[in-house]
């Protein structure tokens, strides 16, 4: 098993630096902020969400495992399925 602080995936990396620059913050502004939606390797997951407001669901996109939006997919509120788009990497 490989140990994940010596070489941590794309998006764990992004939520590090998210975490700390909530920690170092001296306003919290939770909408500001983007918290990704990590895999175990720490690799994008196919869906990424913003969070809800309320009722109102937070926006969806699909992505490649390195955080890239998929082409030909659009930001949806609510139930998203991503898992339909071939970005070309095989996971």
């Amino acid at each position: 098993m490989q140990d994940m602080g010596l070489c941590p995936g794309p998006c764990r990396r992004q939520m590090e630096a998210s975490l700390q620059e909530i920690k170092t913050s001296e306003r919290m502004i939770p909408r500001a902020v983007h918290l990704p939606n990590c895999d175990r390797k720490g690799f994008y997951k196919r869906k990424q969400c913003k969070p809800s407001r309320g009722r109102k669901r937070g926006l969806c996109w699909c992505v490649d495992k390195y955080g890239l939006k998929l082409p030909g997919t659009n930001y949806v509120a609510g139930d998203l399925q991503c898992h339909s788009f071939d970005s070309g990497v095989t996971e």
